[in-house]
């Protein structure tokens, strides 16, 4: 979280033309019904939107929602917010890589099978391709914890769904390098392999 903090500051530092146009999206999911559940992303997600809005930008907040609702809230940002000039995504929540793609995982993931995760979670190229066709520049900033969504005990309340043996071994908890950027700065809350508190 430090890290993505100093990067909305360096923002502020930057000498800016008063007639940008900044937009951000912000997607922050905690209420997991099948995965380990969260405790601070809606509360993150509601930080960074007031500190964005501080900033100049037009926020959307987004909440605990399914992947229908994800995918439809950035179709709605990518129309309404078309020409700006800077864009940024925010999301906090579970994230994973799956076979090195990087998928987001809204609040109804399934992870009852590789497939099933596959056809439940959003590829952060989806965003990455929103945020390209929506502004000269972009920021997608990921506060994903990279601890094992998939791991819980009974203790724990909801528990969460084990992945398959013959599956674990393609999915990873956490995100992994990104690829092509092409004026779109990724932000981490943690490196690949290491793990940020929730």
């Amino acid at each position: 979280m430090r890290l993505l903090f100093a990067l909305l500051l360096m923002l502020m530092t930057t000498a800016t033309a008063v007639a940008e146009r900044r937009v951000a999206l912000v997607i922050a999911d905690d209420d997991y019904r099948l995965i380990r559940p969260l405790a601070n992303p809606v509360h993150d997600g509601e930080a960074m939107g007031a500190v964005l809005k501080k900033l100049g930008f037009e926020v959307v907040l987004e909440t605990n929602r399914d992947l229908r609702r994800m995918r439809r809230a950035l179709d709605d940002f990518r129309d309404d917010a078309k020409g700006a000039d800077v864009a940024l995504v925010y999301f906090s929540g579970h994230g994973v890589e799956i076979s090195g793609d990087n998928r987001l995982l809204p609040v109804d993931a399934d992870a009852s099978s590789l497939d099933a995760l596959e056809k439940t979670s959003l590829p952060l190229e989806e965003v990455r391709d929103t945020v390209a066709a929506t502004a000269k520049v972009g920021l997608i900033m990921l506060d994903a914890c990279r601890s094992d969504p998939f791991s819980g005990t009974v203790g724990e309340g909801r528990g969460a769904t084990s992945l398959a043996k013959d599956v674990a071994e393609k999915v990873r908890p956490g995100l992994g390098r990104t690829g092509r950027a092409e004026n779109i700065l990724f932000a981490f809350s943690a490196a690949p392999g290491e793990t940020a508190a929730d």
